[in-house]
């Protein structure tokens, strides 16, 4: 910095706007203006509206959260439905195959043309792809074992989406054993309060034996299937782990995406998601850093911490994605293996799973009778998913927390049993019109308001916070 200056100054810079020109210094002008020396020349650029870039309304983060809810609600609502109808001419793992190949498909082709990255795959790679493999999939295995423990009610049909409300418990001990961004007092209450919540509103169904997405059910068989009770067992406890490895696969790639550091004095380059510290490393990546003079913390990327941290929030969340939904389809095909079992999957041998597979393949292209409504729920089903993914990124990027992210998805579960109260499954459209009142829509009546007032209770400690941490910046 320059002498006698007595401001701190943050400068946004891309690295491939300066791909041929070296970054020697950056300094600050008493006038808010900061000296960038290129190639040994100085050249002055404001950075009054690079300091304090403007924040997103405050309505963004709200409407992102309403429409992750509904996404995740319909997945929800129709992975049973279309569990059902594809197990007709295929099988499971031809679903997921399908789903998995078409969500990653288009994520891959927008951030080649969205950045400008077409046929360039060295330049679309995270700081460390390694890790977003591993943790990719890791994300791929919980599918795969997820999709096998629904497969012909494996898991006993009432019990199916009150499981699912396990991902809240996990993020509460995960929280205790991972280094993510610390949560205070308040936030931790929160996240009890969803819990507490989510408790009341999937309680009645997780106990309520004779009804079954909106069905009622006679016996054990029909809410069952044709498996015994030690089999029902093995596979709670295969569904159970299933979905704490899907909650640890989210909150590891939050420790990808959001990075917190310490800031202390002197120049150093803060990471985040699109690009990892470079400072003294003497070459130039397409990278996108923070640099920032001196100790404090930052404008709109950076958000304010105590003890000096900052959590530091950058753009490319697809390009983290590309990896990520990648690493989970590569681990997906590797696992076909497992459908040549009666024991987990359905064909039992290499002959019948390729005929399973190419015929559950050709009902997402066509509707006749033996295929039922199968590109009906299909193709919704990676619709909705892709955009599961994108908006887990929006929410996590407006939030700075994995954990809000997915404790707003579980809203999704009371939506649902609300809707199995309306509606009923079967039928040759898969789902019909049955309205009923039944405990299950009180009890998630009940439950729904507390969860939606524990979340925006959260955003308004958030804001709170950062309303803090800028009036301090400014001082």
């Amino acid at each position: 910095m320059t002498e006698g200056e007595g401001e701190e100054q943050e400068t946004l810079i891309r690295a491939d706007d300066l791909e041929t020109l070296g970054v020697d210094t950056v300094a600050g002008a008493g006038r808010g203006e900061a000296g960038v020396g290129v190639g040994g020349v100085g050249v002055g650029v404001c950075v009054s509206s690079l300091l304090h870039p403007p924040a997103p309304p405050t309505w963004h983060l709200p409407l992102h959260c309403l429409a992750l809810v509904i996404v995740t609600a319909t997945l929800v609502i129709l992975m049973p439905v279309y569990l059902e109808v594809i197990n007709v001419a295929g099988d499971a793992y031809s679903a997921l195959l399908f789903t998995s190949f078409f969500s990653s498909l288009p994520t891959i082709l927008y951030i080649q043309i969205r950045y400008s990255y077409f046929c360039q795959l060295t330049r679309l790679g995270p700081p460390s792809p390694c890790r977003i493999i591993k943790i990719g999939a890791l994300h791929g295995l919980s599918l795969l074992m997820i999709v096998y423990a629904l497969d012909r009610k494996r898991i006993v049909c009432h019990a199916q989406e009150p499981l699912m409300g396990l991902v809240v418990m996990y993020m509460i001990i995960i929280y205790f054993f991972y280094k993510g961004p610390e949560l205070s007092s308040p936030k931790m209450f929160s996240l009890c309060g969803i819990l507490s919540g989510l408790f009341l509103a999937v309680d009645f169904q997780l106990n309520d034996k004779y009804r079954c997405h909106g069905s009622a059910v006679g016996g054990h068989a029909e809410d069952g299937g044709n498996w015994s009770l030690e089999t029902h067992s093995l596979w709670t406890i295969v569904y159970a782990t299933a979905l704490f490895l899907f909650t640890l696969s989210w909150l590891l790639l939050e420790r990808e995406v959001l990075t917190k550091k310490h800031v202390s004095g002197g120049e150093r380059l803060i990471p985040t998601v699109s690009g990892r510290g470079g400072a003294g490393e003497g070459r130039v990546e397409d990278r996108e850093a923070l640099v920032e003079q001196g100790g404090g913390g930052g404008g709109g990327l950076v958000g304010g911490a105590p003890g000096g941290g900052v959590v530091a929030v950058g753009e490319k969340w697809g390009v983290y994605l590309v990896w990520f939904t990648l690493a989970s389809f590569v681990t997906v095909v590797l696992f076909l293996w497992t459908d040549f079992f009666t024991a987990l999957g359905k064909a039992g041998s290499p002959h019948n799973f390729l005929r399973l597979t190419s015929r559950g393949w050709q009902c997402h292209f066509h509707y006749d009778g033996a295929c039922g409504p199968t590109p009906f729920y299909g193709w919704p089903i990676v619709a909705f998913y892709t955009a599961f993914l994108w908006l887990l990124g929006r929410v996590m990027a407006l939030a700075r927390s994995m954990v809000f992210t997915l404790a707003t998805t579980s809203l999704a579960l009371p939506l649902q049993a609300i809707w199995w109260s309306l509606f009923e499954i079967g039928g040759s459209t898969g789902m019909h019109w049955s309205p009923q009142v039944t405990g299950e829509l009180i009890f998630s009546l009940l439950g729904l308001p507390v969860m939606v007032a524990c979340l925006g209770f959260w955003i308004h400690v958030d804001r709170r916070a950062t309303h803090r941490t800028d009036n301090l910046l400014l001082t």
